[in-house]
């Protein structure tokens, strides 16, 4: 496996190093860290002066990205060997895309500061948008990661499920690992009159088709030789998702994105979003 670490100084991109220890080595580990250059395109502003203080910047900001990467590869676990480092200027969200992209790692990790919804859409940030653009799966930590036992891993559809089962083929974690796999009929509002007896009825379906849906995926789980059990939950998707993970006492959500394209997933959200936005813990998006 091939993992794309993005490191900026922060204590939170330090708690999504340390949580690397919880995976197997990778064959190749890449830190990557961006230069972002202010802009000086101002009318009072010579263009002689403007390259010699751009130039006079990116000499300061490459020593300090210099000293975040050194304490970056401190953090990393002693059997971490094939290290790389990449320090470019530019966007973060570009370089780390490209990064990823250019190395075909299997993993982006960094870490993110878990602003709400409302300030994530007004401000923006790099994790939001690594996610929308990134080539591969990528893992979201917002505080230490002390231990990985249990992984809680929604699944909607087959697609999703394959998709989890891919990145899982790949045995990524150190240690021997619980999945628990979880499905959530969400009780939609029906269009026509029903009787208390035809919605226990269409309650009772619903749960042996989910039932039967996470039967073949434990079965391959099995196979793999994860531990691994599965439950339904009924209800809103998130909330069932967040709760079952809080009862669980799950390390880590592993789930699939059924993002709407560009700008208009950003606006309307998902699943997905609205786990990420709202879970303490990390939250691995498979692609």
């Amino acid at each position: 496996m091939k993992i794309v670490a993005a490191v900026d100084g922060s204590s939170y991109s330090t708690s999504s190093i340390q949580a690397l220890a919880h995976f197997t080595p990778p064959e190749e580990l890449t830190l990557v860290h961006a230069l972002h250059l202010p802009d000086f395109n101002y009318p009072m502003i010579t263009p002689d002066l403007r390259a010699e203080a751009q130039e006079e910047i990116k000499v300061q900001l490459r020593k300090v990205g210099e000293e975040i990467l050194d304490g970056a590869q401190k953090h990393l676990p002693a059997d971490f060997s094939h290290v790389q480092r990449v320090h470019q200027i530019g966007h973060p969200v570009d370089v780390i895309v490209e990064t990823a992209r250019s190395a075909r790692s299997n993993l982006i990790v960094m870490g993110a500061r878990g602003l709400g919804p409302i300030k994530e859409l007004i401000l923006g940030s790099v994790s939001h948008r690594v996610l929308m653009h990134a080539p591969c799966s990528t893992m979201i930590v917002k505080a230490p990661v002390t231990q990985l036992k249990k992984i809680l891993l929604p699944i909607e559809g087959q697609e999703d499920a394959e998709v989890a089962l891919q990145f899982l083929a790949l045995q990524p974690f150190q240690q021997p690992v619980e999945v628990e796999v979880f499905a959530v009929w969400p009780q939609p509002q029906l269009s026509w009159p029903t009787t208390v007896r035809q919605s226990e009825l269409l309650e009772i379906q619903a749960i042996e088709e989910a039932q039967k849906r996470m039967k073949h995926i434990t079965d391959k789980l099995s196979r793999m030789n994860f531990l691994c059990q599965a439950h339904v939950g009924m209800g809103d998707p998130a909330y069932a998702i967040l709760a079952q993970a809080k009862a669980s006492q799950s390390d880590l959500i592993i789930m699939g994105t059924h993002g709407r394209g560009g700008f208009s997933r950003f606006l309307m959200g998902s699943v997905s979003n609205s786990v990420l936005h709202q879970s303490p813990g990390p939250v691995l998006i498979v692609r």
